[in-house]
């Protein structure tokens, strides 16, 4: 091998070195699962039809619902002095909701189903640092705390009284699940 083949080979790999160090990892969404049930087991009793202070419920069905009609039910119940708009598996908020479907530019006649509150839970997992986590930019204890400031079923996990939660005090919200659960929860978050 020829001294300029030998440069050549040594540059094309520094090359790929560094064009690997610098590849963003996406997260394999299957290894949300874990994170994603837990979740919606202390949020919503694992139901797509829950609402703040009824996840037994039964009688609204918000998955048979357009997106359109999910908000105008939540501005009808905060009109009627309820304290939260929270609706689906993840309580997903008006706000929240409404600056979900303006920023992946969802279509309000879409059904409120299964798969789009999933889909809208693994957005609000990337934008609380899921692929930060993955890429090793954050700890898992960091994207913990920022999904408790999510998800207020969640301890803050860092801090002073790490076991309560960001909306501890509020009058509405405490830690319903312990920092352990949490980490479990986050610990299968894998790149695909």
């Amino acid at each position: 091998m020829t001294i300029a083949a030998v440069i050549l080979l040594c540059v094309g790999l520094v090359g790929y070195a560094v064009y690997m160090d610098n590849r963003r990892l996406a997260v394999d969404p299957a290894s949300y699962t874990p994170l994603l049930d837990l979740i919606a087991n202390v949020e919503s009793k694992d139901n797509y039809n829950a609402y703040f202070g009824n996840a037994d419920n039964t009688s609204t069905n918000f998955t048979q619902m357009t997106i359109a009609q999910v908000q105008s039910w939540q501005a009808a119940h905060i009109a009627e002095g309820h304290a939260s708009s929270a609706v689906g598996r993840y309580q997903i908020i008006d706000t929240t909701l409404r600056e979900l479907v303006r920023q992946q530019g969802i279509d309000t006649n879409r059904k409120f189903d299964k798969l789009l509150q999933d889909q809208l839970a693994i957005a609000l997992l990337e934008r609380r640092g899921s692929e930060k986590l993955v890429n090793r930019e954050i700890t898992k204890e960091q994207f913990a705390a920022n999904l408790a400031m999510e998800w207020a079923a969640f301890p803050k996990v860092i801090g002073p009284n790490p076991d309560t939660s960001y909306y501890d005090g509020d009058g509405l919200n405490s830690s319903l699940v312990s920092v352990e659960q949490v980490l479990k929860a986050i610990a299968p978050i894998k790149p695909q």
